[in-house]
C-alpha cells in the first residue's frame, strides 16, 4: 500500500438534498470530495442540492490512481450529470483544480448544464516540473505533491489527499489540460472562475486564457489575496461560498 495522508476527514462522497438546481462538485488531483466540506454546507443551507463524487482512483492509496485514464474521470462526471438531468434538476458543475478543468469538460459535453464554476484552475500550470513531466514519468512512479501553501493552518485538518502523485497519470492529466485549453471556445455557458494571487500551483496568465477564450456571454471573475491552491478549504472560503452564492442565486 502507498503512503496517505490519514486525517480527521473523510474520503468519501456525499450528497445533500436541496432544490431544484443541484451543483455538482469536482475534487482536485489526488483529493477528495472532503475540500468541498464546508462550502457544500454553505451553498446547501441556502437551498441548493449537491453532489460530491469521488473520482476513480482517489481516497484509496496512490498506486490505484497510477493506472486510471482521465477518460474514466470524464465518463464518471458524465453519468452524475446525465442522472441529475434525467430527474428534473438543474445543473450547475462546479470544480476545484483538477476538478476544474472536469467541470469545463462537463459543460463542453452537455450544453443542458446551467453553468459551469472554476476554483483555482490550471490551465496553464505553476509547476515547474510540469515541463519535465513526461521524463520523470520514465524515471519515477510518483512524485511529492507541492508544498502546501495554506494560509489556515486548520486547512490541513479539513482534507484527505495523498502525499504523492503519481508520475504517469500526471502526465495524463496535463495531456487532458492542454486539450481543454485547446477547445476552450467550446464552453459556452454561464462561468464563474476564483482564483488567488497567491497560488503557485496554477498561473494568472492561464486564469486570463480561461476568462478571454470561451464563449460565455457571461463571465464572473474573482480573486482571492489570502488564501493558497485550495481556496474551498483555506482562509478565504466563505468569500469563495459567498461569491458562489451570488453567481447561483443569478442563474
Amino acid at each position: 500500500m502507498g503512503a496517505v495522508e490519514f486525517m480527521a476527514a473523510s474520503p468519501e462522497p456525499f450528497s445533500m438534498a436541496g432544490g431544484p438546481i443541484t451543483v455538482v462538485l469536482v475534487h482536485g488531483y489526488t483529493g477528495t470530495p472532503a475540500e468541498f466540506s464546508l462550502l457544500a454546507d454553505a451553498i446547501n443551507a441556502e437551498g441548493f442540492g449537491i453532489e460530491a463524487p469521488l473520482l476513480v482512483g482517489h481516497g484509496t492509496c496512490v498506486e490505484d490512481l497510477m493506472r486510471v485514464q482521465p477518460r474514466q474521470w470524464l465518463a464518471q462526471i458524465d453519468a452524475v450529470v446525465l442522472r441529475l438531468l434525467a430527474g428534473g434538476q438543474r445543473v450547475v458543475v462546479a470544480g476545484l483544480s483538477l476538478g476544474s478543468i472536469l467541470a469545463i469538460q462537463a459543460g463542453m459535453r452537455h450544453p443542458e448544464v446551467e453553468a459551469v464554476i472554476a476554483y483555482s484552475p490550471p490551465i496553464i500550470s505553476g509547476d515547474p516540473r510540469a515541463r519535465i513531466a513526461p521524463l520523470l514519468s520514465l524515471v519515477l512512479s510518483s512524485v511529492p505533491r507541492p508544498a502546501d501553501d495554506f494560509v489556515d493552518p486548520a486547512a490541513a485538518d479539513r482534507l484527505w489527499r495523498y502525499p504523492r502523485w503519481p508520475s504517469r497519470c500526471s502526465v495524463r492529466v496535463l495531456d487532458l489540460i492542454a486539450s481543454t485549453r485547446r477547445h476552450l471556445a467550446d464552453l459556452h455557458q454561464p462561468l464563474l472562475v476564483i482564483a488567488s494571487t497567491q497560488d503557485k500551483v496554477i498561473t494568472r496568465g492561464g486564469v486570463e486564457m480561461l476568462r478571454e477564450r470561451t464563449s460565455c456571454e457571461r463571465v464572473a471573475m474573482h480573486w482571492l489575496e489570502r488564501t493558497g491552491h485550495v481556496i474551498t478549504a483555506d482562509a478565504e472560503w466563505k468569500t469563495v461560498a459567498d461569491q458562489t452564492l451570488i453567481f447561483l442565486k443569478d442563474l
